[in-house]
C-alpha cells in the first residue's frame, strides 16, 4: 500500500511537471509559427493572443506543480531545490515568448526582404532549441545518458543561431539613416531571438549540471 501511495504521489508530480512543459512548448510553436507568418508578411495578431494565453497558462500549470513539490518532497528524484530552480529556469523561457509576442504586435515594419531567409533560419533553429530543451527536461526523470547527448545538440544550435543573428545584423546595419527606426526595431527582433537560444543553452548546461549532481539515474 505505502508503495502504490508513493508511486500515485510521483505520477501527480509528474503531470504536473509534464503540463507545465506543454505549456512552454505550446507557447514556442506558436511564437516559432507566429515569427514565419512575419516573415511571409501575414503576421495573424490572433495567434500572438494564444502566446500570451500560453504563458497565462503556463503560470497556472506551475502554480501547480509548485504546491505539489511542496506537499510531498519525498516523491522527488532531485533535490527541492534543484527542481524548483529548475521550474524558474523554463518560466523565463515562457515569459519570454509572451514578451516577443507583445513586441511583435506593435511592431509596425515589414521585414527587410534581403534578411528573410536568415531570419526563417534563426527562428527554426529558435525552434528546435526548445524542443530539445524540453524533451531533455522530461529525459531527466528517466534517461540521463540520452538527455546528457541533447545538451550537445543544443550547443551546435546556439552556434549556428549566432551566425544567422550576425548575417542578419551585417545587412539591416548597413540600410540608410532614414530607416535607423526600422533597423533598431528590426535588429532587437533577431538579438531577442537569439538571446532566447542563448537562455535555453544556459538552462541545457544547468541540468548537465544536475546529471554530475546525481550520477546514479
Amino acid at each position: 500500500m505505502k508503495l502504490k501511495l508513493k508511486s500515485d504521489k510521483r505520477n501527480k508530480l509528474l503531470n504536473a511537471a509534464s503540463e507545465f512543459n506543454k505549456e512552454v512548448l505550446n507557447g514556442s510553436l506558436l511564437l516559432h509559427d507566429s515569427i514565419n507568418d512575419m516573415i511571409n508578411g501575414k503576421l495573424d495578431k490572433k495567434k500572438l493572443d494564444e502566446i500570451i494565453e500560453c504563458e497565462q497558462n503556463a503560470d497556472r500549470a506551475k502554480e501547480s506543480y509548485i504546491d505539489l513539490l511542496y506537499k510531498d518532497q519525498r516523491a522527488l528524484p532531485f533535490l527541492i531545490e534543484d527542481r524548483y530552480r529548475l521550474i524558474k529556469y523554463l518560466d523565463i523561457v515562457s515569459d519570454s515568448s509572451e514578451e516577443l509576442a507583445r513586441g511583435l504586435k506593435v511592431y509596425p515594419f515589414d521585414l527587410f526582404n534581403d534578411i528573410k531567409k536568415e531570419m526563417k533560419t534563426i527562428n527554426d533553429l529558435y525552434q528546435k532549441t526548445i524542443d530539445t530543451l524540453v524533451d531533455m527536461v522530461n529525459l531527466m526523470e528517466t534517461d540521463f545518458k540520452t538527455a546528457y547527448q541533447k545538451s550537445f545538440e543544443i550547443e551546435k544550435y546556439k552556434r549556428d543561431a549566432r551566425e544567422a543573428k550576425y548575417n542578419i545584423l551585417e545587412l539591416i546595419y548597413k540600410k540608410p539613416e532614414e530607416k535607423s527606426l526600422r533597423v533598431y526595431l528590426t535588429s532587437k527582433i533577431c538579438i531577442k531571438i537569439f538571446d532566447m537560444i542563448l537562455r535555453a543553452e544556459e538552462i541545457s548546461d544547468f541540468l548537465r549540471s544536475l546529471i554530475v549532481k546525481y550520477p546514479s539515474k
